[in-house]
């Protein structure tokens, strides 16, 4: 909100809600709430918010209130790499709608434990952003203190279905399904499921896993936990992992559904390196169509998430959070879009009979 004040001593002055908040010893939410008359705020707290906007020349509040600053916070982010545009995509959907309502944007990188979260909360308090957007930050604890702070926000890539906060994900189930239907429609039967271990916190990516197991379920095929891999799913960690399980040569497979792309990449190499093609000896599906996925050889089939069109509806949801925040809170799944390409084929013969 632009407002400004005439005074024979001092030029033009922006005034926002900010500084009526800092004047009035309240939070920013409070006086959002104040001058958008919502329901819900004392008389005494009301007057003494709009006595402070009165004396700093604040006028016309109902229809002039507007979002100025939102603070960006995730725990991954590396701009510039092939191999995690998932989160610089996302920004790239933030960033453009800020432009377009000429709001402040500033972006922190945290770290994944209790000092990652202190950090937040601070900067939040220092900066005094009016509005929060979560990338990939699933610790409940840090969504939590923003909600009893009264912070407008809203999560992107996080899955926190009890708690009351807009939201916004892939749907990583349906992703999940439709990748494996893929390989099944394909004749594979013996289907390796690569994904984070169950210990880490993504909900996301188990969703993504229960999909694989819907769709073996759906098709008749016995779900088989020696064909689930837990690591971390970084290309190197995935090599390495599966090159130790094709030398021990303990569990036979002929497709591979990756939570990820760089996973896939990770599975393909090991796959070279012991001699087998993809997709003729193994077919292999990823998640999220990484601009790399395309160029691979063979070029990766994967399951493509729109992650710019993610943070675009997110930060319009949180525009419209910070004018109605008793607005129910709505969860949002983008859905995916399957990219066949080459390192999906056939099964072997004596797989498909």
């Amino acid at each position: 909100m632009k407002v400004r004040t005439f005074s024979q001593s001092l030029p033009l002055q922006r005034i926002n809600q900010r500084d009526i908040a800092e004047r009035a010893g309240v939070s920013i939410s409070t006086v959002s709430r104040v001058l958008n008359n919502v329901p819900g705020i004392s008389p005494e707290l009301r007057h003494h918010v709009m006595g402070i906007a009165t004396e700093l020349g604040y006028y016309d509040s109902a229809s002039t209130a507007r979002l100025e600053h939102i603070g960006l916070f995730t725990t991954t982010f590396n701009p510039g790499s092939d191999l995690d545009t998932f989160n610089t995509d996302i920004l790239q959907g933030v960033e453009g709608e800020c432009r377009q309502h000429d709001i402040q944007l500033s972006y922190s990188i945290l770290e994944e434990n209790k000092t990652g979260t202190a950090f937040m909360l601070k900067k939040i308090r220092e900066r005094q952003v009016e509005g929060a957007l979560l990338i990939s930050v699933n610790e409940r604890e840090i969504v939590e203190q923003l909600l009893n702070l009264n912070i407008p926000t809203a999560l992107i890539n996080v899955d926190q279905s009890d708690l009351p906060v807009d939201t916004f994900l892939p749907d990583n189930f349906g992703g999940g399904l439709q990748a494996t239907r893929h390989l099944i429609a394909q004749g594979h039967r013996h289907i390796l499921h690569i994904t984070k271990p169950t210990t880490v916190n993504r909900r996301t990516l188990y969703r993504r896993n229960e999909g694989y197991r819907s769709a073996l379920q759906e098709a008749d095929i016995p779900f088989d936990p020696r064909l689930v891999i837990e690591c971390p799913l970084g290309v190197e960690h995935v090599q390495n992992t599966l090159r130790d399980l094709l030398t021990s040569g303990e569990i036979l497979f002929t497709a591979i559904f990756c939570a990820n792309d760089a996973s896939a990449i990770g599975a393909m190499r090991a796959l070279q390196e012991a001699g087998l093609r993809v997709p003729e000896d193994v077919s292999v599906i990823g998640f999220d169509d990484i601009p790399t996925a395309s160029l691979l050889t063979p070029s990766l089939t994967t399951m493509r998430v729109d992650c710019k069109e993610m943070g675009l509806l997110a930060t319009r949801r949180l525009i419209d959070r910070y004018h109605r925040p008793e607005a129910t809170p709505a969860r949002v799944e983008i859905a995916t879009q399957l990219i066949s390409r080459q390192s999906v084929g056939a099964a072997p013969t004596a797989e498909r009979s």
